[in-house]
């Protein structure tokens, strides 16, 4: 099965970016996801417990599996 995504450029160029860049942006929200998960688990950091739910929370309503 093949995709193929067109954009006219320089009118779609901010679409055209959040394609390019999504695979950075699904890395940075796992390197933080992670990073919180660190912070409560090892430094006993309970403020972390809650931003990482909060993020949980945003990432499962905008339907993004990671």
């Amino acid at each position: 099965m093949k995709t193929i995504i067109e954009f006219n450029l320089p009118e779609d160029k901010q679409d055209f970016d959040f394609v390019y860049n999504a695979v950075n942006y699904y890395s940075a929200l796992v390197e933080f996801d992670q990073w919180l998960r660190s912070e409560y688990k090892y430094n006993g950091n309970e403020a972390m417990f809650e931003v990482r739910e909060k993020l949980q929370q945003f990432i499962n309503d905008n339907n993004i599996k990671i």
